[in-house]
């Protein structure tokens, strides 16, 4: 992969691909199972820049918050002069494709949003006080696993129920993925990051670029609220599901879900390549 030095970091990166440039941003743990998904046929018309973001893979620390990655991401544009990007991200690299939007909605051709959650204070205003619950035990038992020296039991916590098979879908998406997770950087930085992240009607309001939320076909209330959220923030916002898949379908069904941002993107007159 390039580095470049950027806000204190060294970020690594690759380039695949000519056409519109496609911003590719990964969630937490992992920094490679979303290259599958950009190297689909189905996304061969766009320049497609992955990175591993800071704290993760091959870019070095100190991990950040919302803006630090923002600060990152507008910094990899500008190195690779790139003006405006289609953005895809997946769960909490969704949320960060949120915050770019927001703080440089000028730099956006679209966001395909993956899952993102949806905020906390949102979940409060909605009344969403069970889910809130339960996400709020399930953060303090998985935090409560690390700290005992637990990190792959800690992670179990989270997907276990939802994505029973969860270790065997990252070693499919990236041979050797679980022993490459950075979990320090989730569990000592990040994972508190995820429940003050605060985003509203006041951030929506600038961005007008069009929006994709995909959602695994499956009863995961933590999804169902992220997709309610986007559409009460944006009314631009489009819906496509996936059947019979997970959260972790974008690195296990790669060709399906890049159909599907593929067809968003050329659904709109706008985002035509």
């Amino acid at each position: 992969m390039n580095e470049i030095d950027v806000n204190g970091v060294r970020l690594a990166y690759d380039v695949q691909g000519e056409g519109e440039p496609m911003l590719v941003i990964h969630g937490a743990f992992w920094a490679d199972v979303l290259r599958p998904l950009a190297s689909q046929p189905a996304l061969d018309g766009y320049r497609r820049i992955q990175y591993h973001r800071r704290g993760y893979g091959e870019s070095s620390g100190p991990a950040g918050g919302f803006d630090a990655q923002v600060a990152d991401a507008v910094a990899l544009l500008d190195h690779l002069g790139v003006d405006a990007a289609h953005v895809v991200g997946h769960s909490e690299g969704a949320m960060i494709g949120l915050a770019l939007a927001a703080a440089r909605p000028e730099r956006m051709r679209s966001l395909s949003l993956l899952e993102p959650l949806a905020p906390t204070g949102w979940l409060a205003a909605k009344g969403f006080d069970e889910l809130l619950e339960t996400f709020g035990a399930v953060a303090e038992a998985s935090i409560g696993r690390y700290l005992a020296g637990d990190p792959e039991g800690a992670t179990d916590v989270i997907f276990a129920e939802t994505i029973p098979d969860w270790r065997d879908d990252i070693e499919m998406a990236s041979p050797g993925g679980l022993a490459k997770a950075n979990w320090a950087t989730f569990y000592e930085t990040e994972f508190a990051g995820l429940g003050e992240w605060q985003f509203g009607p006041e951030q929506a309001a600038v961005i007008d670029c069009p929006i994709l939320s995909w959602k695994a076909d499956q009863k995961n209330p933590l999804a169902a609220a992220g997709r309610e959220f986007l559409h009460d923030v944006f009314s631009q916002c489009e819906d496509t599901d996936l059947e019979d898949a997970t959260h972790f379908s974008p690195f296990v069904r790669p060709a399906e879900v890049a159909e599907q941002v593929a067809t968003f993107l050329a659904r709109d007159s706008a985002v035509l390549t």
